[in-house]
């Protein structure tokens, strides 16, 4: 920090911008309306829209017309024709403006980027390629580059590069075991190839400079009836291809184990375990063999909501199960660490005849298996221990967990799995919650049948919000498109190749090492980890939009010890090492991103020696919720507590004051936090007076989140009315309920400036007699913050703000930055 000591009067304005402001037109403007290609809308011949490159000898311009209620109409240039929605998704400019047709809201998407969406539909304006003369669409998402826009002067005009600032801080948020995939059902394919090409496409996975997978879901497979008496033959070949089609070991209760019958799949196991020792293997179940089932068909029921396996069956498929693993132990070495018997239990998905293996459960039938698996898999030798139960739904994931829980049965499981088709933060977050307060280890065991980057953004959400120790992909290669693999090709030809999801998924896991620590980074977009030894931080950085900058601080590593290292994965590049593009300045580490990227930063640092894990009463704390990292605790202008974007570049920043075993909060204006005495009727408020309730007790939860509790009986806790977390959100004081898991009432106090000057500089100085026994450190507005002399550190340490100092009968202004 900076300090010095004014005797000039200052005054600090800061504005706030809407976020949608710059994108708001009061009065009638004549414009050129940029697509985000650089190219601008234009009308062609027969009155359609279209791209029009920037170099034309007579660029058209749009008029754009408010009709005051929040909708835009855009007049073509030279002609009193509006852009309109023509059918279901083509546009047309037509002469009549009143129709919603020709009504578009102006919404602000990704930076300075804006969507334009039609009143009509609820659809946005796009294209589907970036080139000139490329048409323009009125039904698109709004959820691809392709779909923005800006507004320029010029039609050679840039679009204005947003920043985004945010602290990158070693609090350890969850230690990582690996990345890793599951081998069904590519394996049961390329496992036939020939063994060179089988030898390529495992090192592509496991080598430290492939993939560097190093977990694997091996599956075992539990086979449909070989006469197809229940079900039509080959039906698997209706949805995921016969590749889906997996044989069992027995064809029969009396029938031997045919271990023959999975040599593919274990030819691909055997040669992971060969290239990677350190390989985890899950073995895990889609369906007991059908024999055990009521529909005698291994898709599942025929009806999806029923269970399919014979509860008279449930000792024989635990030894079925149980006896596969053994298999593995004793003749291949490969003992699984973990055993799943389900695979999305609680869904209505698998029906007989369906076009893969599945076998519904509901969560009572599941712990009733579990009770017959548990005695057996404990008296077969094995160190495996139980996995369950790898819903399709973290919010089924979260509801399975609480009966397993309420009912005794957690303690017959030693991981608990979740799949994130489905997914909510508040349901990751407690789904987070639950798995750390129970000491069990915690999967992400399956996601995938997104785009390439869009995929990245739901790991990096899964990571910060579920916080898994492991994170598994479901396919690597597939045939014909790139919905779930990584590598692509034919299975029959034997042909393969990396596709760009391969990169995507390589800019994490090759740098974000197995033994490396999740540590926070309050950026949704960004994915941040440190080595074992502390002198390594990775930051992985996505941008699904326009261009933007990123700005890192990282006053809380000491500076670096040599070279950033980077790598990108564009439109045009694959993991391509970059050496440009971004600067380092005492602590901030700032990068533009280029549209539809992902950037990989190996920064070589080493932490200061510093308490990042105890609360601290000389920190400048940002206050953030568990449910919404981007966003922390700040002040409207009326006082209240609400959430606001986080920028490290604005005063957002609280001080705990130690008052006996609590503490007050103190934002740099000097403003404290304070509650009414009725509590639960009002949202919090930051005040300079000392009415009110104003102490509180922070009680650590699971770390590094915490509860802040009110220091009077009954004690209520910070909350997040009506558990929203978009910005403006109030919050306010209510009961904790420990029972629910309540996590829109968890928070977590993240240090920021964690530089600190040497001297303080003394401009001026004031005597006054009359103040001479009102030593002290005050607020602007007169509040006491700090009773006695106050001396250099504690004055040093103050956080970035304006302050009133009185020490040895002198006043002073002061200014901390």
């Amino acid at each position: 920090m900076k300090i010095k000591i004014l005797f000039t009067s200052l005054l600090m304005f800061i504005g706030f911008l809407p976020m949608n402001a710059h994108f708001q037109f009061e009065q009638t403007t004549e414009l050129f309306l940029m697509h985000s290609s650089g190219n601008h809308l234009k009308m062609d011949e027969a009155k359609g829209g279209r791209l029009e490159a920037p170099n034309v000898s007579d660029p058209q311009t749009i008029t754009v017309i408010p009709d005051g209620k929040g909708y835009y109409s855009l007049k073509a240039a030279n002609a009193s024709l509006f852009l309109s929605l023509s059918g279901s998704w083509k546009t047309l400019f037509i002469a009549d403006s009143s129709s919603s047709n020709a009504k578009f809201s102006i919404e602000k998407a990704s930076g300075n980027y804006a969507r334009l969406r039609c009143k009509a539909n609820n659809k946005c304006l796009g294209t589907d390629a970036s080139s000139a003369e490329s048409t323009v669409f009125a039904d698109k998402s709004g959820n691809d580059l392709l779909h923005y826009w800006f507004f320029a002067d010029s039609p050679t005009a840039e679009i204005a590069c947003d920043t985004i600032a945010y602290p990158v801080v070693p609090i350890i948020r969850q230690p990582f075991e690996g990345w890793g995939v599951s081998l069904c059902w590519w394996a049961n394919m390329c496992g036939k190839w020939d063994d060179k090409k089988i030898d390529e496409l495992v090192e592509w996975m496991v080598s430290p400079e492939g993939l560097n997978f190093n977990i694997f879901r091996y599956n075992i497979g539990g086979g449909d009836d070989p006469l197809n008496t229940h079900c039509t033959p080959h039906h698997m070949g209706k949805g995921k291809g016969l590749r889906a089609e997996m044989e069992g070991f027995k064809d029969s209760s009396d029938d031997i184990y045919h271990w023959e019958r999975d040599e593919a799949q274990r030819k691909i196991m055997l040669k992971i375990k060969e290239k990677r020792p350190d390989a985890i293997f899950e073995a895990f179940s889609n369906s007991a063999p059908y024999y055990m089932t009521y529909s005698g068909c291994v898709a599942g029921n025929t009806d999806g909501n029923k269970d399919n396996l014979k509860p008279e069956y449930y000792e024989e498929f635990a030894h079925y199960l149980v006896d596969v693993c053994k298999h593995y132990k004793d003749e291949y070495g490969i003992e699984f660490r973990t055993l799943e018997p389900f695979n999305e239990p609680v869904t209505n998905f698998w029906k007989a005849d369906g076009g893969q293996e599945g076998c519904h459960f509901s969560t009572n039938a599941q712990i009733a298996f579990l009770k017959v698996l548990d005695p057996i898999l404990k008296e077969s030798g094995l160190a495996t221990v139980v996995a369950s139960s790898d819903e399709t739904d973290v919010a089924q994931s979260v509801r399975d967990f609480e009966t397993y829980q309420s009912s005794g049965a957690l303690s017959m499981v030693g991981q608990w799995n979740t799949h994130t088709y489905q997914y909510s933060i508040a349901a990751r977050t407690k789904q987070a919650l639950l798995a750390h307060e129970a000491g069990i280890p915690l999967w992400m065991s399956e996601v995938g049948a997104r785009g390439d980057l869009s995929l990245v953004q739901v790991l990096f959400d899964d990571i910060r919000y579920l916080q898994p120790i492991a994170w598994v992909d479901w396919q690597y290669m597939e045939e014909n498109g790139s919905t779930w693999g990584m590598i692509g090709g034919n299975f029959a030809g034997q042909n393969y190749y990396r596709m760009k999801k391969y990169y995507t998924r390589q800019q994490c896991s090759r740098f974000v090492k197995p033994g490396y620590d999740i540590v926070t980074s309050l950026n949704n977009q960004s994915l941040a980890a440190i080595n074992p030894n502390r002198d390594t931080l990775v930051v992985v950085l996505l941008n699904e939009g326009g261009r933007v900058v990123h700005e890192l601080n990282l006053s809380a590593f000491d500076n670096l010890n040599g070279k950033i290292v980077a790598y990108r994965t564009s439109d045009s590049e694959d993991m391509a090492s970059i050496d440009d593009g971004w600067s380092y300045n005492d602590g901030q580490l700032q990068i533009a991103l280029p549209p539809q990227s992902i950037t990989t930063l190996v920064v070589p640092v080493s932490p200061k020696e510093d308490d990042l894990t105890s609360i601290q009463t000389d920190r400048d704390y940002l206050i953030v919720p568990r449910n919404e990292t981007t966003r922390c605790l700040a002040v409207k202008a009326d006082a209240t507590l609400q959430l606001e974007d986080i920028d490290v570049r604005q005063p957002q920043t609280w001080r705990l004051v130690a008052d006996g075993s609590n503490y007050r909060i103190v934002n740099s204006d000097g403003l404290t936090i304070t509650a009414n005495r009725y509590a639960t009727s009002n949202v919090l408020k930051a005040l300079p007076s000392t009415t009110g309730i104003q102490t509180f007790t922070i009680d650590m939860l699971d770390f590094p989140y915490c509860k802040i509790l009110s220091s009077e009986e009954p004690q209520y806790a910070f909350d997040l009315v009506s558990e929203k977390t978009s910005a403006g959100t109030a919050v306010k004081l209510w009961l904790y309920a420990d029972g629910s898991a309540p996590t829109h009432r968890n928070w977590m106090l993240v240090p920021v400036n964690c530089n600190n000057a040497d001297n303080i500089n003394i401009v001026a100085t004031t005597t006054n007699e009359a103040i001479e026994q009102r030593e002290g450190v005050y607020s602007m507005t007169g509040q006491r913050l700090m009773a006695g002399t106050p001396s250099d550190t504690a004055i040093r340490r103050l956080p970035s703000g304006c302050y009133i100092v009185i020490r040895n009968g002198v006043a002073h202004k002061v200014l901390v930055r």
